[in-house]
């Protein structure tokens, strides 16, 4: 029994020095990655005066660098692709923190139809987390959506790794999601998948089916703006097939007085009718993004949302 004693012992010292150990792991693990926005947002680095939040859509579809040039106001883009409202917020909440200048306009890009439905195309980026867990926030946000155990998180660093930090090999972008310095990605090529046949099907939002999560965290993203007396726009940019009948109406009757809206001109014809602006049937190409960047920066200006901002 002594000597099994000794030996449980020893294995528990060694283990707990190991384990230790990896802190040094832990805290490397950030400067292996390429995309830093997340990063930036916890160490103040964001000093935008407008910001554009929402998935790959948000990502590809508006330039904010051109947005800037027209508007003369520093614009920063914090999509990411397969991110879904709840982790919008979670950015939005994490902006209004560490430091970072509170922006004067926020864009939230949504998604028709799927921004409070449940879908496979957007979710709770937990893979953007896991490398930035030396960060106390990112270890309680983990816990919180599952991710990760609260009392075994505190104990022990092992459990606060995943597989992909002990990934050592160098990481790059995929063209299809270089980032500008801007934090925009948009795409000059187009999916080989995509036909370039505009979908005409009508389709009806359907509310009974809105997931309860997303519903609050939409909310709780609208309210924080408002508190905080930030002008909010919500955009809809273009896809190509027919807009989700009431999707639109539903987004207006969830934000009243507390947002403007944005749906996408309907009647442009490069939206509707030619392909070569699509990048595939839910995202533009560059040329696209560049049309419908534009088009935000006409409706901020028109409705003096953007502050020394000159209508025309």
């Amino acid at each position: 029994m002594k000597k099994f004693l000794l030996t449980s012992g020893l294995f528990f010292v060694v283990f707990f020095l190991i384990d230790k150990g990896l802190i040094l792991l832990r805290n490397s693990a950030p400067n292996r990655e390429v995309d830093k926005r997340l990063e930036m947002i916890l160490n103040g680095k964001i000093q935008s005066d407008i910001l554009i939040y929402g998935s790959s859509r948000g990502g590809r579809d508006i330039i904010a660098s051109e947005m800037e040039d027209s508007l003369k106001l520093p614009t920063y883009n914090l999509s990411f692709p397969g991110s879904a409202i709840e982790f919008h917020e979670f950015l939005l909440s994490e902006t209004l923190k560490n430091g970072n200048k509170k922006p004067s306009v926020v864009i939230l890009v949504v998604d028709d139809p799927d921004e409070l439905l449940p879908s496979s195309r957007i979710n709770f980026r937990l893979d953007r987390l896991y490398p930035l867990i030396k960060y106390g926030v990112i270890r309680d946000k983990l816990v919180e959506k599952g991710g990760k155990n609260y009392w075994l998180s505190k104990l022990f660093i092992v459990h606060q790794l995943s597989i992909s930090n002990f990934d050592f090999r160098p990481k790059h972008f995929k063209p299809i999601d270089t980032l500008l310095a801007d934090g925009s990605m948009p795409i000059d090529f187009k999916d080989p998948r995509f036909t370039g046949d505009f979908i005409t099907n009508t389709t009806m939002y359907d509310i009974k089916k809105e997931r309860p999560a997303e519903l609050n965290s939409f909310t709780r993203f609208v309210d924080l703006c408002y508190s905080n007396n930030i002008k909010l726009l919500i955009a809809c940019p273009p896809n190509f097939y027919k807009p989700t009948v009431g999707f639109s109406e539903r987004i207006a009757g969830l934000v009243k007085d507390k947002a403007s809206i944005l749906i996408h001109d309907a009647n442009q014809h490069a939206y509707s009718k030619d392909p070569g602006y699509y990048y595939d049937d839910v995202h533009l190409n560059k040329k696209g993004a560049k049309l419908f960047t534009a088009e935000l920066v006409d409706f901020l200006r028109k409705n003096n949302l953007v502050p020394g901002a000159i209508s025309k």
